[in-house]
Order: C-alpha cells, then sequence, then structure tokens
C-alpha cells in the first residue's frame, strides 16, 4: 500500500502533461483530502487507498481541463532550442506543415461526411412518414371522385411507408448518439495521449 507522499509522487508524474500551476493545485487538492481522512480516524495507507486508482484521478483531472491549456503545454518548450534545432525547424516547415493541414483536412472532412450520411437517414425517414400522410389525405380525395379501391390501395401503401420511418428514424437517432459518444471518447482519449508522459503511472 502506498503512503501519501508515494501516491502524490504517482500523481504527480501521471500529471506531468498539464501545467504546472494546475498539478500543483490538483496535489494540494488531493493532499488535504487524505490529512482530512487522517482526521477522521483512517490511517495514511487507509485514506491513499480511499482515494481510488491514480489513473482514473488523473483521467478526470485531464478531462475536466481545457484541452488549449494541455496542447499549450505540449507545444511549449523545455529548454531553450538550439540554433540548429531552429534551423532544422525553420527548413522543414514547407513540408511538415501542409502534412500536418492535410491531414486535418481529411479527418474533418470524413467527420462531415459522416453527419451527412446520418442526416440523410433523418432525410429518408422524414420523406416516408409525409409520404405516408399524405395518403390518408388522398384516399379522403379518392373517395369523393369515387375511387375508393384506388384510395385504399394508396393508404395500404402509405401505412407501409409509415412503418418504414420509424425504425429509419430510430436508426437515425442511434447512429447521431453513437457518433456523438464515439467523438467524446476520441476527444477524450487525445486530451489524455497529449498530457501523459511516457513512464508514468501505470
Amino acid at each position: 500500500m502506498m503512503n501519501k507522499q508515494e501516491f502524490l509522487n504517482a500523481l504527480s508524474d501521471r500529471l506531468q502533461g498539464i501545467p504546472i500551476d494546475d498539478r500543483e493545485k490538483s496535489l494540494e487538492y488531493y493532499s488535504e483530502m487524505i490529512d482530512d481522512m487522517q482526521e477522521d480516524g483512517l490511517t495514511e495507507e487507509q485514506a491513499v487507498k480511499a482515494m481510488g486508482s491514480i489513473n482514473e484521478i488523473a483521467d478526470k483531472i485531464i478531462n475536466d481541463m481545457p484541452i488549449e491549456k494541455i496542447l499549450k503545454t505540449k507545444v511549449t518548450p523545455k529548454r531553450k532550442l538550439s540554433a540548429l534545432e531552429i534551423t532544422l525547424i525553420a527548413v522543414g516547415f514547407p513540408i511538415w506543415f501542409p502534412i500536418a493541414i492535410s491531414l486535418i483536412a481529411v479527418i474533418f472532412t470524413l467527420y462531415l461526411v459522416l453527419w451527412v450520411l446520418i442526416l440523410c437517414i433523418y432525410i429518408v425517414a422524414f420523406s416516408f412518414a409525409v409520404s405516408g400522410i399524405a395518403t390518408i389525405i388522398a384516399l379522403v380525395m379518392s373517395i369523393l371522385d369515387g375511387q375508393a379501391l384506388w384510395g385504399l390501395f394508396l393508404f395500404g401503401c402509405g401505412m407501409v411507408l409509415l412503418g418504414l420511418a420509424i425504425p429509419v428514424f430510430i436508426g437515425a437517432l442511434k447512429a447521431s448518439f453513437g457518433c456523438i459518444h464515439a467523438t467524446a471518447y476520441c476527444f477524450k482519449k487525445i486530451k489524455s495521449s497529449l498530457a501523459k508522459r511516457k513512464g508514468g503511472a501505470k
């Protein structure tokens, strides 16, 4: 079992990818929580154990943090760049920058296409529903024109369309929620990867 200092060291190691001020605030917060539990009668090891998984704590801290802060920490050099490194970055800029922009554009386009496909499913469901409702009006008009059999035929077709509209609409809803959840999951994974330092806590 870990003691308080081991717990804080492991948590600090797992949070190396976030700004130092935020990391220190988080460590101070959990340090005070452990102290409070000890005042309530728990031993140091019991209080640390009650905190839960370090990875879960770190993931919560990272997920609650704006990605701009994480990106700023990630791209800020830990040391002053040498003249050679600056030269290599400048010389390679015409190569790596267009590639990075192209990759982002491709990912965004694929994501946009996915939502367009989902929108098309909604449109299909709406079309089925409108067509089904229209056949009810057609039934009334056919009866008034003395073509009841034709009206009944159209009405039957309309009921089929309405029956199809329901599962198609449900499928579109499921696809929408699935896409939203997948987007949130990927976003959390990206933030976690950016804030994760190799050799961190397991």
